[in-house]
């Protein structure tokens, strides 16, 4: 499922001419494509051979299969974090938590996903790509909007921002890796419901 090159070898990219754009919209397209049609993770050879280029290519810019994966994930499904400011901090956080658990729920990423945990599990490298290039993009935009709603005066100026983010997704992957709960349609809701007292501003 996963490359077996040696990690020794794809520690980090290499530094080197900035990579095309072209070549790596390319990549990430096929990486997301094989992966969506196929529910498992792709080879760095089947990733190059759909884009046309080499696996020194690849291994130039991501240190493994699984990072070109988490990257093309998001690249995909970025509208799933993209919430406008102009939107009520409740209402952004609460449509992130909602646009992640439709996104597991109604499509192969989620079954993806579960495979990258179970994998970052015993690979670091895998664990890398996955924060990296998964879980930090989106937890950034939570934080973001929690901190705009301190700015604001929505939320107690004391929270604990990443205590906070944690509330807001663990419910969601908690419930994807062990499958003891559905991924309800209004688990967002709910879990905004549960959180939002405990984080707003009290009334003067």
């Amino acid at each position: 499922m996963f490359s077996n090159r040696r990690s020794d070898d794809v520690a980090a990219p290499r530094a080197g001419r900035p990579r095309s754009e072209t070549a790596r919209r390319a990549i990430l397209d096929a990486a997301a494509d094989l992966a969506l049609a196929e529910t498992c993770v792709p080879t760095i050879d089947a990733v190059a051979a759909r884009a046309g280029v080499s696996r020194t290519t690849i291994y130039k810019w991501w240190p493994s299969s699984a990072a070109v994966l988490a990257e093309a994930l998001l690249d995909r499904f970025h509208e799933s974090i993209e919430f406008d400011d102009a939107l009520p901090v409740r209402q952004a956080l609460t449509g992130q938590v909602d646009a992640l658990v439709r996104l597991l729920r109604q499509t192969p990423a989620g079954a993806l996903l579960r495979q990258l945990l179970a994998a970052a599990a015993s690979d670091e490298r895998v664990a890398r790509a996955l924060l990296a290039q998964w879980m930090d993009p989106r937890r950034e935009s939570a934080a973001h909007h929690v901190a705009r709603g301190v700015a604001q005066g929505d939320l107690r100026a004391d929270v604990d921002v990443e205590l906070v983010v944690d509330a807001l997704f663990a419910p969601v992957y908690h419930r994807l890796v062990w499958g003891h709960a559905p991924l309800d349609a209004d688990l967002a809701t709910r879990v905004c419901d549960l959180v939002w007292p405990g984080i707003a501003a009290t009334e003067p």
